[in-house]
């Protein structure tokens, strides 16, 4: 019997060229059909922000290996764009990192890494996110 590999979404809130989310969607792609979504620049710290009053754009990136976007909004924009259309495979899961700190108490109030988990949660996505520390 055959089977398909699933749609992992991966995602970070450190934007598209950081080393964790290479590593991520590299350590993954033997499991999943992977699509990297994720911002154009470092967005630490931002908490569950949403983009409302400009424009939202989404484009294409080359991903080696992989399917890819980039995108002007904050890493919940990213995983909403991906949900709502963007990739049109369902998504089975989504994961957001590698942060390079910890996440923990506090921190998760207004971690970018986590926010993209939380959202994944809005849609009914099951979601994990990951540190390094």
């Amino acid at each position: 019997m055959q089977t398909s590999h699933p749609t992992i979404l991966v995602t970070n809130d450190d934007g598209i060229t950081a080393p964790g989310i290479r590593a991520l969607w590299q350590a993954l792609m033997p499991v999943g059909n992977v699509v990297v979504f994720a911002p154009e620049r470092n967005w630490s710290a931002a908490g569950h922000s949403k983009t409302l009053h400009k424009p939202l754009r989404a484009d294409p990136y080359p991903i080696e290996g992989a399917r890819g976007f980039v995108s002007s909004g904050a890493p919940s924009d990213c995983v909403a764009l991906a949900l709502l259309g963007l990739v049109e495979s369902p998504v089975a899961l989504v994961v957001s990192g590698i942060n390079p700190t910890a996440n923990l108490g506090q921190d998760i109030t207004y971690s970018g890494t986590l926010a993209a988990a939380m959202e994944a949660a809005i849609f009914g996505i099951p979601a994990i996110a990951v540190s390094m520390e």
